[in-house]
């Protein structure tokens, strides 16, 4: 198990810096490894479906690899500074874990479209909104925007940052890089279209196994923490229970559930699924937000004191 400073260096990174610019950031080198590799073993378009699935697991497995043999090669490289140098150790490692995680550009993402609201921009709110959700959002009312917004920041509490931490923890750099390549594939790769409906399946599913754990604890973390936010234990642990299957994905309805029957809203993708009941509004917005301040913190208070009783 990492040492629990490096998570928290690491999560300060993330909070202070944000994301780094493209041209040196491994998210988006993993991104364009998989292109490559996407353009080397070419989708038959569903025409050769056998092909298709095995050409999409090839790809899958070779950016597994190379991400694999990149990952542990740093990971290799800082753990032979001396013991002497441990605070440019931690550093170095807590830096380079900081880009595999999403957590001041979800929170950046996410705060958008509420605080246009809050300003009564609507057009601007349906503006920024596309650009977290990929439902047509240029009718979207006021509720649905909200809705979207905070299903996306309910949704990636898992993606962005509890499954980084959580694959890190146990397996250190390399656990932290092949689950944000495999989520990344998922992204790219994942669609139920004519060229990737089998191409993507496997990523897709590797994805849904890789998520099957973190989802439920940052569920899980939304429910004890609920009474810090604003939010009711009972009620977001009956959304856990009785609500977190009813999204399509087998793993993001557990956090939108528990949160919005918590905070005692409803969130709604029209024709799709309906989590919680009760009226969304700006202040429960914010209070979504403040849950996922409040949920990495106790993720991280928990390991530590996980860590020190175990070591």
């Amino acid at each position: 198990m990492i040492n629990p400073i490096i998570l928290i260096i690491s999560i300060l990174f993330d909070r202070i810096l944000g994301e780094l610019p493209e041209k040196i950031h491994p998210v988006v080198w993993i991104g364009n490894l998989i292109y490559f590799f996407e353009k080397l073993f070419k989708s038959t378009y569903s025409k050769n479906k056998i092909r298709d699935f095995v050409f999409g697991v090839l790809t899958v497995l070779s950016v597994v690899i190379v991400v694999f043999i990149a990952s542990y090669s740093i990971e290799t490289a800082i753990n032979k500074i001396p013991n002497n140098y441990a605070i440019v150790k931690y550093i170095a490692y807590s830096f380079i874990l900081s880009t595999a995680i999403g957590y001041k550009s979800l929170l950046s993402f996410s705060k958008k479209p509420i605080d246009y609201l809050k300003n009564n921009d609507l057009e601007n709110a349906r503006k920024s909104v596309q650009c977290i959700v990929s439902r047509d959002a240029s009718k979207l009312d006021e509720e649905h925007i909200l809705s979207a917004s905070i299903e996306s920041a309910s949704e990636n509490i898992t993606d962005s940052i509890i499954a980084p931490l959580f694959y890190a923890a146990l397996f250190g750099l390399p656990g932290a890089f092949i689950y944000r390549a495999v989520n990344t594939m998922d992204a790219m790769l994942g669609y139920r279209n004519e060229k990737y409906e089998y191409y993507g399946k496997f990523a897709a599913r590797l994805d849904d196994l890789l998520n099957f754990i973190p989802s439920r604890i940052a569920g899980i973390l939304l429910i004890i923490s609920a009474p810090l936010y604003g939010g009711s234990a009972k009620k977001a642990l009956y959304g856990f229970l009785k609500e977190g299957y009813k999204t399509p994905s087998p793993n993001s309805g557990y956090t939108m559930a528990t949160l919005s029957n918590g905070l005692n809203m409803t969130l709604e993708k029209i024709g799709c699924y309906k989590l919680g009941c009760g009226k969304i509004d700006i202040d429960k917005a914010y209070n979504s937000l403040k849950a996922i301040d409040i949920v990495v913190f106790v993720f991280l208070v928990i390991y530590l004191v996980v860590y020190y009783l175990m070591f």
